[in-house]
């Protein structure tokens, strides 16, 4: 089974900003929103990605030790 490594919450921010704008740009362009929708939209980007951020840095890292499974044999 593959390692496990750390969430990098840097690539995980920009990603969510450049997914929201672009999912924005593209709802422009498909229905011609309005301009205050927009406006409104690229804030509230921002704020989720600013709170997955938030949510990857503050959630607790696995120690190695423990998800490693532990059988009888191996302790002595």
């Amino acid at each position: 089974m593959p390692q496990r490594h750390a969430t990098d919450v840097v690539s995980l921010v920009f990603g969510a900003i450049f997914a929201g704008f672009t999912i924005i740009w593209l709802a422009n362009l498909a229905w011609s929103l309005d301009d205050h929708a927009v406006w409104l939209a690229g804030p509230v980007v921002l704020v989720v990605a600013g709170v997955a951020g938030l949510v990857a840095a503050l959630h607790p890292g696995r120690d190695p030790e423990d998800a490693a499974p532990s059988d009888g044999a191996a302790i002595q």
